[in-house]
């Protein structure tokens, strides 16, 4: 029998494929494949294909570190032009990010004017043609995509044995993640992925699941939905105050496509 392909849903039979990590590679700065006290996620199959096709995971660590930066107080403000008050500009300390390249300043859609004069960007004229962007939003939502997909993986590794036909994944964020926060006492005790990256899984039904994904400051509360059921009211009555996402896809490739809906 063919191998299943976890991000599209599809048989693995005569195209080129590969294994994708079920912890991205880029979260992980131990010693690989394993190391003593620290749990190892292994692989999925996928398509070649499917697993290039998820960009978004390059940009993860990227994404955390953009978050930890505007939750802090230093290097980033908000502005009203002076003689345009419709015009906000979220103004951010490029010396803050230091391992921001190019590429990354251009996949968050970033407008660099440190080579600009100030008489240049003051002006409306400026922003004419320009994308308004929002990094909190921006960044959160890679890491939404990243995580759920690395969630669902695991799901599927240790827990459901087999790629689901439709996916619904609800996510509630929080920012200022420390390693004080435990949830082994009501999940379950489970080894780090790292320093800095731990997920605890527990089942809330015969087919749904909580699983709470931290990655750094980051703390990502996913339900994922295989009833039917719509989970979304209940989780914004015990998220109180908190943002909450959803994602409804028939496969996951579908979070570069589909995206998450604000609830």
């Amino acid at each position: 029998m063919a191998e299943v392909c976890y991000l599209c849903g599809r048989p693995i039979d005569s195209e080129p494929a590969s294994g994708d990590h079920v912890i991205p590679v880029s979260l992980i700065t131990r010693d690989q494949p394993k190391a003593k006290g620290f749990d190892y996620g292994g692989k999925l199959p996928t398509h070649a294909d499917c697993n290039n096709r998820f960009g978004p995971e390059t940009y993860v660590t990227k994404a955390l570190d953009l978050l930890e930066f505007l939750v802090g107080a230093d290097g980033h403000g908000e502005f009203q032009h002076r003689d345009h008050p419709h015009i906000t500009i979220k103004a951010l300390d490029a010396s803050k990010l230091p391992n921001f390249t190019q590429r990354d300043i251009e996949f968050f859609k970033f407008m660099d004017v440190r080579e600009e004069d100030y008489d240049a960007w003051s002006k409306p004229e400026f922003f004419n043609g320009k994308q308004k962007t929002n990094p909190m939003r921006d960044a959160l939502h890679v890491a939404f995509s990243v995580l759920a997909k690395s969630a669902a993986a695991l799901l599927i590794k240790r827990d459901l044995h087999a790629v689901p036909p439709a996916w619904r994944i609800y996510a509630a964020p929080f920012s200022g993640a420390t390693d004080a926060v435990d949830f082994g006492g009501i999940l379950g005790d489970t080894k780090s992925f790292d320093p800095g990256v731990h997920v605890w899984r527990k089942p809330l039904s015969a087919t749904d699941w909580l699983v709470v994904y931290r990655a750094r400051s980051v703390l990502l509360f996913l339900v994922f939905v295989f009833s039917g059921e719509n989970a979304g009211a209940t989780l914004k009555q015990h998220f109180q105050g908190a943002e909450v996402h959803e994602f409804s896809g028939t496969s996951l490739n579908e979070l570069l496509t589909t995206g998450w809906r604000k609830l």
